[in-house]
């Protein structure tokens, strides 16, 4: 296993998202330096305490996922999903080669995806004017735009449990239910510009979003969590053990009662915080130069590089 190190495989990256689909492996998506015509991007994997792997041009990549099963999935703006095998590889170069790519042509002229998740057995994208795809048979199968009173929405990130069944959150402050056929509006007790969603378990859901608002529900009834700050915006949800938690810039909070608390985090000031992501050992933190897991709410740093 030709792997490197943390702080090589850091250098010059910037984590864009990362998801951990088993134990003891973690996998994230970064960008490289500021080009903005030409981007570029480094994917990683982490097994045993080193990382293989590959670089990525021409799309600044945006969103990661993966399965327990070994495939991961690369999004990047412009519609582009990179698949991988993360399970088989042992050295950079068998990484490479598992690599397929899948073009979706219709998003640059309709607009940037923002982010994709493998929800059950589907693989789900979406983005900045509504739209969505599932990436099936090597095919993407668009789904109806998601307008509201007549607009296209910009999604900012999905959950559910598969591609007949999809809770999406806007910026414009809406979320939305699509039941394989079309989406329906939900009732929410806010209008606030809303950033990322994670699903509970039993058809429950958590969101959160700027001005300090976090909103759990089942699509149907919500309960707004009581904010530290309103001025805060969060940035990432997820859950572990029954708790919430929710990333701001400066740390991370999680809910206790029907309010916030902040989690203990030693060093914070040196750290950055952005996505979260469940797993089945705790919650991954991903953000800039920083990787973490929460496990037994308790916080621990994973990768460090200076700010």
């Amino acid at each position: 296993m030709n792997g490197i190190s943390d702080r090589e495989f850091i250098q010059d990256a910037y984590i864009q998202e990362g998801v951990s689909p088993v134990p003891g492996v973690v996998i994230v998506a970064s960008t490289i330096g500021d080009d903005y015509d030409n981007p570029k991007n480094r994917i990683g994997v982490r097994k045993q305490d080193s990382w293989l792997e590959f670089g990525l041009s021409g799309e600044a990549v945006l969103s990661i996922d993966a399965t327990d099963d070994g495939l991961a999935y690369v999004l990047g703006e412009n519609g582009t999903v990179v698949r991988f095998n993360w399970q088989t590889p042992g050295t950079k170069d068998e990484l490479r080669a598992s690599r397929k790519v899948f073009a979706n042509a219709a998003v640059a002229r309709i607009g940037p995806l923002r982010r994709i998740r493998v929800l059950g057995a589907d693989v789900i994208c979406a983005g900045s004017v509504g739209q969505a795809y599932c990436l099936r048979d090597e095919r993407f199968e668009a789904f109806p735009v998601l307008k509201v009173d007549g607009q296209e929405a910009t999604i900012e990130d999905i959950a559910g449990t598969g591609r007949k069944d999809i809770v999406a959150v806007t910026s414009d402050g809406y979320a939305a239910h699509f039941d394989g056929s079309q989406w329906r509006v939900l009732d929410l007790p806010t209008n606030t510009s809303l950033t990322s969603i994670c699903a509970l378990g039993s058809h429950r859901y958590a969101i959160s979003g700027k001005t300090g608002t976090i909103i759990v529900g089942d699509k149907s009834h919500w309960n707004i969590i009581s904010p530290i700050d309103s001025e805060r915006s969060y940035w990432g949800i997820a859950a572990d053990n029954g708790i919430i938690y929710v990333a701001h810039l400066g740390g991370i909070d999680k809910v206790v009662d029907q309010g916030l608390a902040a989690l203990d985090i030693q060093g914070k000031d040196e750290l950055q915080f952005t996505v979260l992501r469940d797993s089945s050992d705790g919650v991954w933190s991903f953000a800039g130069r920083t990787i973490g897991v929460i496990r037994n709410d308790t916080w621990h740093t994973l990768l460090r590089a200076p700010l």
